[in-house]
């Protein structure tokens, strides 16, 4: 999910039977004669392709759910609305646009029942901090749209973000942290998975998931409900005092029956079958596969059983039937990329993939999956001028800066074509419009071509589009790393610090200026303005950090944390503050 402006509407023609469920407006609906009924309202912001939300809509009939997002992808949603249709779902309506503009405009403060956030675009670099959407201003935002009571649920397999998110949702005063002690879930429980989120799991990349209710206002303390407490007592069912000591294979049979038996579906049965193998039980693994098979749903369960087929059990032979379900389930371009790249380097059928690698090219339709398959392309197939040819066609469907940027990266760093990749930048930079998007053309035009004089002119229109202390942080850093010019990034920190209003930027203008410049004198002062403008639990425990890291000032440091302590609220809170002075302050 992005925050990139939304693609107009009007450039998709509705049906009268689609015109029901696709809604363009800025206005508050009536959600109740909307809908003909009454029936709790839910949110899901950035549904994609909208797996997750079409099937809350069938599990929870007498609720009404609502999807948001901010691309609008014709071939995307003409396939949701397809499916809405076939599934004659009557209880969802899908709205395009920014959600943060969006939401006070459509929903009445305590109007929604729950708000699901999957997997929100993390914006790993410094640059785009300020596009994230989960930040302190739209986390009250949800916190006054939810009745009392009412559910924010988070996923992210972004362990950085997924901290901020917890540092931010834990210091809403209305909302409370569903697992107090380490502030984030094991699972998502009976919540169904996307197949974005499976692909995570199924490669064995964590996610963080985050849960929170809305406390009625004026509660003199914020608790957990009872199913929250009570679930935290689930489990253990066996008396180790009755049952006698185990043996440690004993153990570990009883954890494989638990996860077998727990397992919600093919997603769940399959790791637990993984787990098997590894354990060299291959007889027991092989009847957990049979269930993971009987159990998938989609091309993606199919195809990642049959990895696993070939690689733990060497069954060649079953991972080819299970391959040919996979393709049988494929549902777009996506789809047939990964199955064709699963094959080929499982089964070394380049035939086969080469006809999956047909359909992924007939159904692409963004700058990303073009490039993917043309990559996948040449690392499997060997064919250069078919991947010449994909990029081609990637180069004729690009619209804006982004599109162009990462056509060009592609075709400098993997196709190796630099006179292709500079015709692709100077698309790119006609598009740009803002300092990121310059910022990010210039180094790449430095690390990737090495032109500095093109990047030196490209750095100076990112300056002229600098507006906000978080952009000259970013461009000074930038500019000191990869052009090697310390006196305009220094020129470039002091528009930061000029622009910058919030604790967190001048702790962020500090960190800089001890890693990139050296200047600790300068840094100091940054960090005491960082400490007079604290107010969260947050923000002084971020800054005690920096002063140990940055400094080395743990008596500064020890003062700080203790303003930290004082504005801690939540057990999750104390424990990370437990643990960030062992780490900086005992330490030796």
């Amino acid at each position: 999910m992005s925050l990139l402006p939304a693609k107009p509407l009007k450039t998709f023609a509705k049906t009268a039977e689609e015109e029901f469920c696709l809604l363009e407006t800025d206005e508050r609906p009536d959600w109740q004669a909307e809908f003909g009924n009454d029936h709790p309202l839910k949110v899901e912001i950035g549904f994609g392709a909208g797996e997750f939300l079409i099937e809350m809509a069938v599990r929870q009939p007498e609720s009404n759910f609502i999807g948001m997002d901010f691309y609008f992808p014709q071939k995307g949603i003409q396939k949701l609305l397809d499916r809405i249709k076939n599934l004659n779902l009557k209880n969802v309506r899908v709205v395009y646009g920014d959600v943060r503009k969006k939401m006070p405009l459509l929903f009445k403060d305590a109007g929604l029942d729950a708000i699901y956030i999957n997997f929100p675009d993390p914006w790993p670099q410094k640059r785009h901090k300020k596009r994230r959407l989960i930040n302190p201003e739209f986390v009250k935002l949800a916190a006054q749209k939810l009745v009392p009571a009412g559910c924010v649920s988070l996923a992210t397999d972004s362990a950085p973000y997924a901290g901020e998110m917890l540092e931010y949702l834990n210091a809403e005063p209305l909302l409370q942290n569903r697992d107090r002690e380490s502030g984030f879930l094991q699972d998502r429980g009976d919540l169904p998975k996307s197949k974005y989120e499976k692909g995570f799991i199924y490669s064995g990349d964590p996610i963080h998931y985050l849960a929170y209710f809305r406390v009625a206002v004026g509660d003199d303390e914020r608790q957990p409900d009872k199913k929250t407490t009570l679930a935290k007592g689930e489990g253990n069912e066996l008396n180790e005092a009755e049952s006698g000591p185990e043996s440690n294979d004993e153990i570990l049979i009883r954890k494989f029956k638990n996860a077998e038996a727990k397992a919600k579906d093919a997603c769940d049965l399959k790791m637990v079958a993984d787990d098997l193998a590894d354990a060299g039980d291959k007889e027991w693994a092989r009847q957990v596969y049979q269930k993971a098979e009987d159990r998938a749903e989609d091309c993606l369960d199919f195809n990642w059983l049959a990895c696993s087929l070939c690689e733990n059990l060497g069954d060649r032979e079953w991972a080819r039937e299970v391959y040919k379900k996979a393709e049988a389930k494929t549902e777009d371009s996506l789809d047939f990329n990964w199955l064709a790249y699963s094959l080929c380097e499982n089964l070394r059928d380049k035939e086969w993939a080469e006809k999956l690698y047909q359909q992924a090219e007939a159904g692409a339709d963004s700058i990303r999956e073009l490039c993917d398959l043309a990559d996948s392309v040449q690392d499997q197939l060997h064919d250069e001028e078919w991947a010449r040819e994909i990029y081609r066609k990637a180069e004729s469907a690009a619209q804006d800066c982004s599109d162009f940027f990462e056509l060009a990266d592609h075709l400098s760093g993997n196709l190796g074509d630099r006179d292709w990749a500079e015709k692709v930048y100077k698309k790119a930079e006609a598009e740009a419009k803002d300092c990121s998007d310059l910022q990010s053309l210039a180094e790449s035009l430095c690390l990737k071509l090495g032109d500095r004089d093109w990047a030196g002119r490209v750095y100076r229109q990112a300056a002229s589009k600098a507006r906000d202390s978080g952009d000259f942080c970013a461009l000074a850093d930038s500019i000191g790393k990869n052009f090697g010019d310390k006196k305009w990034a220094g020129k470039l920190y002091q528009c930061g610090e000029g622009k910058a209003e919030q604790s967190f930027e001048f702790r962020d203008l500090a960190d800089s200026l001890c890693e990139k410049s050296g200047d600790m004198a300068w840094a100091k002062k940054l960090y005491q303005e960082a400490e007079t403008r604290a107010r969260s639990f947050y923000d002084f425990r971020w800054l005690a950090e920096s002063l140990c890291r940055e400094l080395g000032n743990k008596a500064w440091a020890e003062r700080v944390y203790r303003l930290a302590e004082s504005e801690a609220k939540d057990p999750s809170d104390f424990n990370r503050l437990a643990n960030s002075i062992r780490e900086n302050l005992e330490k030796n």
